[in-house]
């Protein structure tokens, strides 16, 4: 089983909507699938196949969710140097090709955000400079081609760059 990183607050929000899913969506939408049957003729009752429909996606997002919920490391536990790019560190980056800075948050799956420049672990952006040091460049392959980088800052997330 591979290991899910993410904080607590992603896991909170998680358990919640899988408890929401479990408890209420998922009988609501049974009972709604029931009541559409008992119209007759399934062949041509759209109230039914819209609940059937709809019933597939919740108990889909239900397992996905139990996925990343199983086998949980949080963030918050992880020993994080600071000094190089991991995991849990927030990162200030020099774009070498646009000459702007910009800074990311590498955190898990659940936790990314790109609003606020909050990126997965597992992102194409995050594995070109995961292991790199302050002054260190990278380059990251992009569908709107190659975008290079030198690492300005690193910090462990929830400290002050350094």
């Amino acid at each position: 089983m591979q290991a899910n990183y993410m904080t607590r607050a992603s896991y909170e929000r998680l358990s919640e909507e899988a408890r929401r899913l479990k408890e209420v969506e998922i009988p609501r939408l049974g009972r709604e699938k029931l009541e559409a049957a008992s119209q007759g003729d399934l062949r041509e009752n759209a109230g039914y196949e819209a609940a059937r429909d709809r019933l597939h996606l919740l108990q889909a997002r239900l397992a996905q969710i139990s996925e990343q919920l199983a086998g949980v490391h949080f963030i918050e536990d992880l020993r994080v140097p600071g000094d190089i790019v991991s995991i849990a560190t927030a990162v200030r980056l020099l774009d070498l090709d646009g000459g702007e800075e910009v800074e990311y948050v590498i955190l898990g799956p659940a936790d990314a955000d790109a609003d606020r420049h909050v990126i997965s672990h597992l992102s194409p952006l995050a594995r070109g400079m995961i292991t790199k040091r302050r002054g260190e460049e990278f380059a990251v392959e992009t569908p709107g081609g190659t975008r290079r980088f030198r690492v300005l800052a690193i910090r462990a997330w929830g400290a002050p760059l350094r």
